[in-house]
């Protein structure tokens, strides 16, 4: 998943329960700093590997026993917020009545490419080498942050371009 960070109350956002994630942070910067999530998840519900090193987020939501991973690069202003959740699923695993639709209007079905651009692609910490070394995106340097996202191998070849408004490209 592939989250736009926005925070809507700062005061929370820099609370104790919260300040590690660097939320409050990355608001204040955010005209400089990387203004993408990326969270996983597992592949198995048996299999919570993390690949990434990271800390136990317990954000006041959740029930006290269940934490989100999130990586210890969270301090990093110039990347994305990498984290795990632990109940995570592929959208079409969920039963009927928790699904979401799937079916989009335009007929796309499947994200086939996802590259991030970055004006630092070429420091990149442990964290997120290893999100890039699972295959989950790639990413090149340029001069403002944006995600580009592939549909379906783009075999259209029709694209959208949402910057600078916001930071996306879409390809299908």
């Amino acid at each position: 998943m592939i989250e736009m960070l926005w925070v809507h109350n700062l005061k929370e956002a820099e609370s104790e329960s919260i300040r590690r994630t660097g939320l409050g942070e990355r608001w204040a910067n955010r005209h400089s700093a990387c203004p993408f999530g990326i969270c996983l998840r597992s592949v198995t519900a048996n299999n919570r590997t993390v690949p990434f090193s990271h800390w136990a987020y317990r954000p006041p939501y959740l029930p006290e026993t269940m934490s989100i991973a999130v990586g210890t690069n969270s301090n990093l202003l110039n990347e994305p917020l990498l984290f795990q959740t632990p109940f995570g699923k592929r959208p079409d695993q969920y039963p009927l009545e928790k699904a979401q639709p799937l079916e989009h209007r335009n007929g796309l079905r499947e994200i086939t490419r996802l590259e991030m651009v970055s004006p630092t692609a070429n420091n990149i910490s442990p964290e997120f080498q290893a999100v890039i070394n699972s295959n989950i995106l790639t990413i090149r340097e340029g001069k403002d942050y944006c995600m580009e996202i592939g549909f379906d191998g783009e075999l259209q070849g029709n694209q959208l371009d949402f910057c600078p408004e916001l930071p996306i490209r879409v390809f299908w």
